[in-house]
């Protein structure tokens, strides 16, 4: 038996004895915690019950080093990272095979409509001065702009949705990476979604059990979607569109109304699902691939994210731009076949 099937035959071996486990309990403890919040109000300015408030600084060098760390939890960051997983290839991702590259696509996409759903479900405020920050002087002015951008915080603040998404991806890739041991992956993952978690509360744009139920929140996406899907992406990317849908009708109630924030992963598990049904693709692309391909998908993405256009705009946007990642390998390989005969 080769060491790849030494390793498929051991990570199902595990996941059969222990997802249903792990399911249940981290489903228990986030419906602790959301019974937590709903009986003693802590959705609301007060709620950073006096923890870890020491750790918030207004040294410009702290704060520049903590937003630059907290971009790593960013929907930026975490799409970039779990669509290169996906398209660079098997060598390049250390992943089995497509299949798992889309397990983490759809754990990401689902991340996000959770964290749109449950923000917009408990409306709660971010701590005081969370949307601005004094630029330090040392800095260029050019960067001034930058500096704010990552170091403030802006929208509803429970749960933390750095918290929640960089655990639920940073789980799927230890869950799916085949480098390295079971335990260091996870070691290695544990070690970021701290770092990503404590930066949000250095900057002072969470209180810790903003970011303790973010965690949990990731956890449990996380744990459901393993369970349930068993690297299966199709019934990831339809968990996906669920949240989506729950997410949309939560937004469309909430004050803020961003019906459309909440529409870009409606429409991206939407699309990749169908076109991971509809394409099947079983073969990666080469670097250059990955670049060709890429550059016009991320314009795509980020085209959505400036105009923030109307719902069915956006869902309907981020579905192409989705449904076009899955399917680039199958369409790469299938137009090189034709050069190939012509």
């Amino acid at each position: 038996m080769s060491q790849r099937e030494r390793f498929d035959s051991d990570s199902v071996d595990w996941t059969q004895q222990h997802w249903k486990a792990v399911v249940g309990l981290v489903t228990t403890v986030f419906a602790l915690l959301v019974a937590l919040v709903l009986v003693f109000e802590i959705a609301v300015p007060e709620r950073g019950l006096g923890l870890l408030e020491g750790l918030s600084v207004q040294f410009g060098s702290v704060l520049t080093l903590a937003g630059l760390v907290t971009q790593v939890g960013d929907p930026w960051f975490l799409l970039m990272a779990a669509t290169l997983v996906y398209l660079l290839g098997v060598e390049r991702s250390l992943v089995a095979g497509l299949r798992d590259g889309a397990f983490v696509l759809g754990v990401t996409f689902s991340a996000f409509s959770l964290t749109d759903l449950l923000k917009n479900f408990f409306v709660a405020p971010r701590p005081p001065g969370a949307s601005t920050a004094t630029v330090p002087e040392w800095l260029p002015t050019a960067l001034g702009g930058a500096f704010k951008s990552i170091t403030t915080g802006t929208g509803y603040a429970f749960p933390s949705g750095h918290a929640l998404g960089t655990t639920a991806v940073v789980a799927a890739l230890a869950y799916t990476l085949n480098v390295g041991s079971r335990t260091s992956r996870w070691v290695a993952g544990s070690v970021v979604v701290v770092l990503v978690t404590a930066s949000r509360v250095v900057l002072g744009v969470h209180f810790f059990v903003d970011i303790v139920a973010g965690v949990v929140a990731g956890l449990s996406l996380f744990a459901v979607a393993a369970s349930v899907g068993n690297r299966e992406p199709l019934r990831v990317f339809a968990l996906g569109v669920v949240l989506g849908l729950l997410a949309v009708v939560a937004s469309a109630m909430s004050p803020a109304g961003e019906v459309w924030k909440a529409g870009q992963w409606l429409g991206a598990s939407l699309g990749a699902g169908t076109a991971w049904y509809v394409a099947r693709p079983s073969r990666t692309l080469d670097l250059r691939g990955t670049i060709l391909a890429g550059v016009p998908i991320a314009v795509l993405w980020i085209g959505i994210y400036v105009m923030e256009p109307p719902l069915v705009v956006t869902v309907v946007g981020t579905a192409l731009a989705a449904a076009t990642t899955i399917a680039t390998p199958t369409l790469v390989a299938r137009l090189r076949g034709f050069k190939s005969s012509s």
